[in-house]
């Protein structure tokens, strides 16, 4: 690295409930809500990248939201699909990278 460059940070952001699931018994998070007043979009500015399991990236990796969605809503998409995003998997034998659009 060179001198004039500044260390990339890592930020851990989990969805998880707590007994440590993502997702309930039929597959539904429904629980995990994004709360404009969260601050997400102001955490989405702060990032480059984002890493997902198969199954997260096969939810959330190429998600469109719905056409009555708010303004916020469509922004967070906006930015989360502007992002470099990888996809880590044991089922799937192609590695998959998604390429800042």
């Amino acid at each position: 690295m060179a001198s004039n460059e500044r260390p990339r940070r890592i930020i851990l952001d989990l969805a998880v409930t707590l007994d440590g699931f993502i997702e309930g018994p039929k597959g539904e998070v429904d629980w995990c809500i994004m709360d404009s007043e969260m601050g997400f979009i102001d955490f989405l500015n702060q990032i480059d990248t984002i890493f997902y399991g198969r199954k997260s990236y096969d939810l959330w990796g190429q998600y469109t939201p719905e056409n009555e969605v708010s303004d916020t809503e469509n922004e967070m998409w906006k930015i989360v699909h502007g992002k470099e995003k990888f996809m880590f998997s044991k089922t799937k034998k192609a590695l998959m990278i998604k390429s800042r659009s």
